[in-house]
Protein backbone atom coordinates (compact mmCIF):
# COMPACT_ATOMS: atom_id res chain seq x y z
CA UNK A 1 0.00 0.00 0.00
CA UNK A 2 1.75 3.12 -1.28
CA UNK A 3 -1.09 5.62 -1.50
CA UNK A 4 -2.82 7.43 1.36
CA UNK A 5 -5.90 9.66 1.32
CA UNK A 6 -6.98 11.67 4.38
CA UNK A 7 -10.42 13.26 4.45
CA UNK A 8 -11.16 16.57 6.20
CA UNK A 9 -14.92 17.17 6.11
CA UNK A 10 -14.96 20.80 7.28
CA UNK A 11 -16.14 23.62 4.96
CA UNK A 12 -17.01 27.29 5.39
CA UNK A 13 -20.32 26.44 3.74
CA UNK A 14 -21.63 23.55 1.65
CA UNK A 15 -21.83 24.22 -2.07
CA UNK A 16 -25.30 23.45 -3.33
CA UNK A 17 -24.16 20.86 -5.88
CA UNK A 18 -21.69 18.99 -3.64
CA UNK A 19 -22.31 15.31 -2.91
CA UNK A 20 -19.14 14.64 -0.89
CA UNK A 21 -19.25 14.04 2.84
CA UNK A 22 -18.70 17.47 4.40
CA UNK A 23 -20.26 19.83 6.87
CA UNK A 24 -20.46 23.60 7.19
CA UNK A 25 -18.71 25.04 10.23
CA UNK A 26 -17.95 22.93 13.28
CA UNK A 27 -14.30 23.98 13.32
CA UNK A 28 -14.31 23.77 17.12
CA UNK A 29 -14.10 20.01 16.55
CA UNK A 30 -11.11 20.25 14.22
CA UNK A 31 -8.42 19.71 16.91
CA UNK A 32 -10.19 16.56 18.15
CA UNK A 33 -10.61 15.39 14.55
CA UNK A 34 -6.91 15.83 13.82
CA UNK A 35 -6.08 13.89 16.97
CA UNK A 36 -8.35 11.07 15.79
CA UNK A 37 -6.80 11.05 12.30
CA UNK A 38 -3.32 10.90 13.81
CA UNK A 39 -4.38 7.90 15.89
CA UNK A 40 -5.81 6.21 12.77
CA UNK A 41 -2.56 6.83 10.92
CA UNK A 42 -0.60 5.24 13.76
CA UNK A 43 -2.93 2.23 13.70
CA UNK A 44 -3.18 1.72 9.94
CA UNK A 45 0.02 3.01 8.30
CA UNK A 46 3.30 1.47 9.50
CA UNK A 47 6.39 3.66 9.81
CA UNK A 48 8.10 1.64 7.10
CA UNK A 49 5.32 2.04 4.51
CA UNK A 50 7.28 4.25 2.11
CA UNK A 51 4.26 6.12 0.78
CA UNK A 52 4.54 7.32 -2.80
CA UNK A 53 1.54 9.67 -2.72
CA UNK A 54 -0.51 11.39 -0.03
CA UNK A 55 -3.68 13.38 -0.69
CA UNK A 56 -5.35 15.62 1.88
CA UNK A 57 -8.87 16.23 0.58
CA UNK A 58 -12.29 17.24 1.72
CA UNK A 59 -14.18 19.29 2.46
CA UNK A 60 -11.64 22.07 2.73
CA UNK A 61 -8.42 20.94 4.41
CA UNK A 62 -6.95 24.45 4.31
CA UNK A 63 -9.82 25.69 6.48
CA UNK A 64 -8.05 23.99 9.41
CA UNK A 65 -5.06 26.29 9.11
CA UNK A 66 -1.36 25.65 8.90
CA UNK A 67 -0.79 24.59 12.50
CA UNK A 68 -3.21 21.65 12.49
CA UNK A 69 -2.24 20.52 9.00
CA UNK A 70 1.42 20.65 10.00
CA UNK A 71 0.64 18.29 12.88
CA UNK A 72 -0.75 15.80 10.40
CA UNK A 73 2.18 16.25 8.02
CA UNK A 74 4.73 15.69 10.80
CA UNK A 75 3.35 12.17 11.23
CA UNK A 76 2.74 11.51 7.53
CA UNK A 77 6.22 12.52 6.37
CA UNK A 78 7.82 9.82 8.47
CA UNK A 79 5.88 7.25 6.44
CA UNK A 80 6.76 8.68 3.01
CA UNK A 81 9.38 7.42 0.64
CA UNK A 82 11.78 9.73 -1.22
CA UNK A 83 10.13 11.94 -3.79
CA UNK A 84 6.58 11.34 -2.51
CA UNK A 85 3.85 13.51 -4.04
CA UNK A 86 1.93 15.23 -1.23
CA UNK A 87 -1.19 17.14 -2.28
CA UNK A 88 -3.51 19.44 -0.34
CA UNK A 89 -6.86 20.59 -1.69
CA UNK A 90 -7.51 24.27 -1.08
CA UNK A 91 -10.38 26.69 -1.34
CA UNK A 92 -8.78 29.92 -2.63
CA UNK A 93 -10.59 32.08 -0.06
CA UNK A 94 -8.86 30.17 2.78
CA UNK A 95 -5.32 30.69 1.44
CA UNK A 96 -2.94 33.29 2.84
CA UNK A 97 0.79 33.83 2.40
CA UNK A 98 1.30 32.44 5.91
CA UNK A 99 -0.71 29.29 5.19
CA UNK A 100 1.15 28.64 1.93
CA UNK A 101 4.51 29.02 3.68
CA UNK A 102 3.38 26.75 6.51
CA UNK A 103 2.33 24.00 4.08
CA UNK A 104 5.60 24.25 2.17
CA UNK A 105 7.60 24.00 5.39
CA UNK A 106 5.49 21.00 6.44
CA UNK A 107 6.44 19.08 3.29
CA UNK A 108 3.42 19.60 1.00
CA UNK A 109 4.60 19.87 -2.61
CA UNK A 110 1.37 19.96 -4.62
CA UNK A 111 -1.85 21.95 -4.27
CA UNK A 112 -5.21 21.63 -5.98
CA UNK A 113 -7.26 24.83 -5.96
CA UNK A 114 -11.02 24.66 -6.34
CA UNK A 115 -11.77 27.53 -8.70
CA UNK A 116 -14.85 26.06 -10.48
CA UNK A 117 -15.38 29.30 -12.38
CA UNK A 118 -14.02 32.85 -12.65
CA UNK A 119 -17.49 34.20 -13.43
CA UNK A 120 -19.12 35.76 -10.31
CA UNK A 121 -22.66 34.94 -11.47
CA UNK A 122 -21.82 31.31 -12.22
CA UNK A 123 -20.03 31.00 -8.89
CA UNK A 124 -23.16 32.25 -7.15
CA UNK A 125 -25.25 29.73 -9.08
CA UNK A 126 -23.00 26.99 -7.69
CA UNK A 127 -23.20 28.39 -4.17
CA UNK A 128 -19.47 29.20 -4.15
CA UNK A 129 -18.34 31.89 -1.75
CA UNK A 130 -15.30 34.10 -1.87
CA UNK A 131 -14.32 36.71 -4.46
CA UNK A 132 -12.98 35.70 -7.86
CA UNK A 133 -9.79 37.61 -7.06
CA UNK A 134 -8.97 35.09 -4.33
CA UNK A 135 -8.06 32.51 -7.00
CA UNK A 136 -5.19 34.57 -8.39
CA UNK A 137 -4.18 35.69 -4.90
CA UNK A 138 -3.98 32.06 -3.74
CA UNK A 139 -1.78 31.05 -6.68
CA UNK A 140 0.49 34.04 -6.02
CA UNK A 141 0.78 33.01 -2.35
CA UNK A 142 1.70 29.43 -3.24
CA UNK A 143 4.22 30.54 -5.86
CA UNK A 144 5.84 32.89 -3.36
CA UNK A 145 6.13 29.93 -0.98
CA UNK A 146 7.99 27.95 -3.64
CA UNK A 147 5.22 25.77 -5.07
CA UNK A 148 5.58 24.79 -8.72
CA UNK A 149 2.99 21.98 -8.89
CA UNK A 150 -0.26 23.96 -8.70
CA UNK A 151 -3.53 22.65 -10.11
CA UNK A 152 -6.85 24.36 -10.80
CA UNK A 153 -10.27 22.69 -10.74
CA UNK A 154 -12.87 24.04 -13.17
CA UNK A 155 -16.40 22.99 -14.15
CA UNK A 156 -18.53 23.11 -17.24
CA UNK A 157 -22.25 22.59 -17.55
CA UNK A 158 -22.93 25.15 -14.82
CA UNK A 159 -26.47 26.59 -14.86
CA UNK A 160 -26.38 29.78 -16.92
CA UNK A 161 -23.04 29.02 -18.57
CA UNK A 162 -22.70 29.47 -22.33
CA UNK A 163 -19.82 28.76 -24.67
CA UNK A 164 -18.37 32.26 -24.34
CA UNK A 165 -18.35 32.03 -20.54
CA UNK A 166 -16.60 28.66 -20.68
CA UNK A 167 -13.96 29.98 -23.08
CA UNK A 168 -13.37 32.95 -20.77
CA UNK A 169 -12.98 30.64 -17.76
CA UNK A 170 -10.36 28.59 -19.62
CA UNK A 171 -8.52 31.75 -20.71
CA UNK A 172 -8.48 33.06 -17.14
CA UNK A 173 -7.19 29.73 -15.86
CA UNK A 174 -4.40 29.54 -18.43
CA UNK A 175 -3.37 33.14 -17.69
CA UNK A 176 -2.51 32.03 -14.14
CA UNK A 177 -0.07 29.43 -15.46
CA UNK A 178 -1.15 26.28 -13.60
CA UNK A 179 0.74 23.02 -14.06
CA UNK A 180 -2.48 20.98 -13.98
CA UNK A 181 -6.13 21.62 -14.83
CA UNK A 182 -9.07 19.41 -13.93
CA UNK A 183 -12.27 20.30 -15.76
CA UNK A 184 -15.32 18.33 -14.70
CA UNK A 185 -18.79 18.31 -16.14
CA UNK A 186 -21.16 19.27 -13.35
CA UNK A 187 -23.05 16.27 -12.03
CA UNK A 188 -26.04 16.76 -9.79
CA UNK A 189 -27.66 14.29 -7.46
CA UNK A 190 -31.05 13.12 -8.74
CA UNK A 191 -33.87 14.72 -6.77
CA UNK A 192 -31.64 17.23 -5.00
CA UNK A 193 -32.81 20.77 -4.29
CA UNK A 194 -30.10 22.01 -6.66
CA UNK A 195 -31.55 19.93 -9.49
CA UNK A 196 -35.07 21.12 -8.79
CA UNK A 197 -34.01 24.77 -8.71
CA UNK A 198 -31.98 24.62 -11.92
CA UNK A 199 -33.76 21.87 -13.85
CA UNK A 200 -34.32 23.89 -17.02
CA UNK A 201 -30.80 25.31 -17.11
CA UNK A 202 -29.29 21.89 -16.39
CA UNK A 203 -31.21 20.42 -19.32
CA UNK A 204 -29.78 23.13 -21.58
CA UNK A 205 -26.28 22.46 -20.25
CA UNK A 206 -26.66 18.70 -20.79
CA UNK A 207 -27.53 19.25 -24.45
CA UNK A 208 -24.42 21.38 -24.88
CA UNK A 209 -22.20 18.93 -22.98
CA UNK A 210 -20.39 17.42 -25.97
CA UNK A 211 -19.71 20.85 -27.49
CA UNK A 212 -18.42 22.23 -24.17
CA UNK A 213 -16.23 19.19 -23.61
CA UNK A 214 -14.63 19.64 -27.03
CA UNK A 215 -13.97 23.31 -26.22
CA UNK A 216 -12.21 22.26 -22.99
CA UNK A 217 -10.08 19.63 -24.71
CA UNK A 218 -9.16 21.72 -27.75
CA UNK A 219 -8.26 24.75 -25.61
CA UNK A 220 -6.11 22.91 -23.09
CA UNK A 221 -4.39 20.64 -25.61
CA UNK A 222 -3.74 23.72 -27.74
CA UNK A 223 -2.04 25.30 -24.73
CA UNK A 224 0.33 22.34 -24.38
CA UNK A 225 -1.51 20.28 -21.79
CA UNK A 226 -1.71 16.51 -22.06
CA UNK A 227 -5.27 15.14 -21.89
CA UNK A 228 -4.13 12.22 -19.79
CA UNK A 229 -7.47 11.28 -18.18
CA UNK A 230 -11.12 11.91 -18.94
CA UNK A 231 -11.29 15.21 -17.01
CA UNK A 232 -7.63 15.92 -16.29
CA UNK A 233 -4.94 17.82 -18.17
CA UNK A 234 -1.33 18.37 -17.21
CA UNK A 235 1.83 19.93 -18.45
CA UNK A 236 4.44 17.21 -19.07
CA UNK A 237 5.59 15.70 -15.78
CA UNK A 238 2.80 17.22 -13.68
CA UNK A 239 0.19 14.46 -13.94
CA UNK A 240 -1.39 13.74 -10.54
CA UNK A 241 0.35 10.57 -9.40
CA UNK A 242 -2.16 9.96 -6.59
CA UNK A 243 -5.17 9.94 -8.90
CA UNK A 244 -3.28 7.85 -11.46
CA UNK A 245 -2.97 5.20 -8.75
CA UNK A 246 -6.78 5.09 -8.51
CA UNK A 247 -7.20 4.76 -12.26
CA UNK A 248 -4.57 2.02 -12.43
CA UNK A 249 -6.42 0.05 -9.78
CA UNK A 250 -3.59 0.21 -7.24
CA UNK A 251 -4.20 -0.34 -3.53
CA UNK A 252 -4.87 2.73 -1.41
CA UNK A 253 -6.04 3.45 2.09
CA UNK A 254 -8.32 6.28 3.15
CA UNK A 255 -8.44 7.70 6.67
CA UNK A 256 -10.88 10.07 8.34
CA UNK A 257 -14.66 10.16 8.43
CA UNK A 258 -16.21 9.07 5.13
CA UNK A 259 -12.92 7.99 3.53
CA UNK A 260 -12.75 4.94 1.23
CA UNK A 261 -10.03 2.28 1.03
CA UNK A 262 -9.34 -0.51 -1.44
CA UNK A 263 -6.72 -3.16 -0.75
CA UNK A 264 -6.56 -6.42 -2.65
CA UNK A 265 -10.02 -7.98 -2.87
CA UNK A 266 -11.53 -5.85 -0.12
CA UNK A 267 -13.03 -2.37 -0.18
CA UNK A 268 -14.32 -0.42 2.81
CA UNK A 269 -15.28 3.04 3.95
CA UNK A 270 -15.39 4.86 7.24
CA UNK A 271 -18.70 6.04 8.61
CA UNK A 272 -19.95 9.38 7.25
CA UNK A 273 -20.68 10.72 10.71
CA UNK A 274 -18.25 13.03 12.46
CA UNK A 275 -19.59 12.31 15.95
CA UNK A 276 -19.39 8.53 15.52
CA UNK A 277 -15.93 8.79 14.01
CA UNK A 278 -14.64 10.77 17.00
CA UNK A 279 -16.38 8.43 19.44
CA UNK A 280 -14.90 5.22 18.03
CA UNK A 281 -11.50 6.81 17.41
CA UNK A 282 -11.23 7.75 21.08
CA UNK A 283 -11.10 4.06 22.00
CA UNK A 284 -9.33 2.79 18.87
CA UNK A 285 -12.39 0.85 17.72
CA UNK A 286 -11.57 1.20 14.03
CA UNK A 287 -13.46 -1.81 12.67
CA UNK A 288 -16.71 -0.52 14.15
CA UNK A 289 -16.28 2.58 11.97
CA UNK A 290 -16.25 0.68 8.71
CA UNK A 291 -18.42 -1.11 6.19
CA UNK A 292 -16.57 -3.81 4.25
CA UNK A 293 -17.18 -5.25 0.80
CA UNK A 294 -15.47 -8.25 -0.74
CA UNK A 295 -14.72 -7.86 -4.45
CA UNK A 296 -14.88 -10.99 -6.63
CA UNK A 297 -12.12 -11.34 -9.19
CA UNK A 298 -14.45 -10.65 -12.11
CA UNK A 299 -15.58 -7.39 -10.51
CA UNK A 300 -11.99 -6.27 -9.97
CA UNK A 301 -11.11 -7.05 -13.60
CA UNK A 302 -14.15 -5.16 -14.89
CA UNK A 303 -13.33 -2.16 -12.72
CA UNK A 304 -9.71 -2.24 -13.90
CA UNK A 305 -10.98 -2.06 -17.48
CA UNK A 306 -13.37 0.83 -16.83
CA UNK A 307 -10.85 2.82 -14.79
CA UNK A 308 -7.93 2.10 -17.10
CA UNK A 309 -9.81 3.27 -20.17
CA UNK A 310 -10.27 6.67 -18.54
CA UNK A 311 -6.57 7.28 -19.19
CA UNK A 312 -4.96 8.04 -22.54
CA UNK A 313 -2.57 5.08 -22.20
CA UNK A 314 -5.41 2.63 -21.63
CA UNK A 315 -4.85 -0.75 -19.98
CA UNK A 316 -2.84 -3.90 -20.63
CA UNK A 317 -5.23 -6.23 -22.44
CA UNK A 318 -3.83 -9.34 -20.77
CA UNK A 319 -4.92 -7.96 -17.39
CA UNK A 320 -8.56 -7.45 -18.39
CA UNK A 321 -9.13 -10.15 -21.03
CA UNK A 322 -11.64 -11.96 -18.82
CA UNK A 323 -13.96 -8.97 -18.82
CA UNK A 324 -13.98 -8.28 -22.56
CA UNK A 325 -16.67 -9.21 -25.06
CA UNK A 326 -14.38 -10.17 -27.95
CA UNK A 327 -16.98 -9.63 -30.68
CA UNK A 328 -17.79 -6.16 -29.37
CA UNK A 329 -14.06 -5.45 -29.14
CA UNK A 330 -13.65 -6.28 -32.83
CA UNK A 331 -16.59 -4.05 -33.72
CA UNK A 332 -15.26 -1.14 -31.66
CA UNK A 333 -11.80 -1.52 -33.20
CA UNK A 334 -13.25 -1.65 -36.70
CA UNK A 335 -15.39 1.45 -36.17
CA UNK A 336 -12.57 3.56 -34.75
CA UNK A 337 -13.56 3.76 -31.09
CA UNK A 338 -10.79 1.54 -29.75
CA UNK A 339 -7.11 0.84 -30.39
CA UNK A 340 -5.05 -2.25 -29.60
CA UNK A 341 -1.36 -1.42 -29.82
CA UNK A 342 1.59 -3.03 -28.08
CA UNK A 343 -0.65 -5.25 -26.02
CA UNK A 344 -2.61 -2.30 -24.61
CA UNK A 345 -6.15 -1.27 -25.45
CA UNK A 346 -7.15 2.36 -25.27
CA UNK A 347 -9.88 4.62 -26.52
CA UNK A 348 -9.38 6.69 -29.64
CA UNK A 349 -10.21 10.38 -29.47
CA UNK A 350 -13.63 9.52 -30.91
CA UNK A 351 -14.03 6.79 -28.30
CA UNK A 352 -13.12 9.07 -25.40
CA UNK A 353 -16.12 11.28 -26.15
CA UNK A 354 -18.45 8.31 -25.65
CA UNK A 355 -16.37 6.41 -23.11
CA UNK A 356 -19.28 5.20 -20.99
CA UNK A 357 -21.04 3.70 -24.00
CA UNK A 358 -17.85 2.05 -25.24
CA UNK A 359 -17.17 0.49 -21.83
CA UNK A 360 -20.73 -0.73 -21.56
CA UNK A 361 -20.44 -2.49 -24.92
CA UNK A 362 -16.94 -3.83 -24.26
CA UNK A 363 -17.78 -5.45 -20.92
CA UNK A 364 -18.88 -9.04 -21.20
CA UNK A 365 -22.28 -9.81 -19.66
Amino acid sequence: MKHLYIHFPFCESRCDYCDFFSRAGGLEQAPAYVEAVLAEIEAEVPDSTGLETVYLGGGTPTLLGGELLSEVMAVVLGRCGPGAEITVEANPSTVSRELAESLAEAGVNRVSLGAQSFNPALRRNLGRRGPVESIGDAIAAFRAAGFENIGLDLMFGIPGQDRAALVKDLENALALGPAHVSCYELTVKEGSSFQQRWRRELDVAARAGREFYEVVIDTLEGAGFRWYETSNFARPGFECRHNLAYWRGEDFIGLGAGAWSSVGARRWHNVEDLGLYLKHASCGDWRALREYEELPREVRIAESLMLGLRCDVGVARCNVAGAIDVEQEKLLLRNGFLLNEGGRICLTRQGRFVANEVCARLLRD
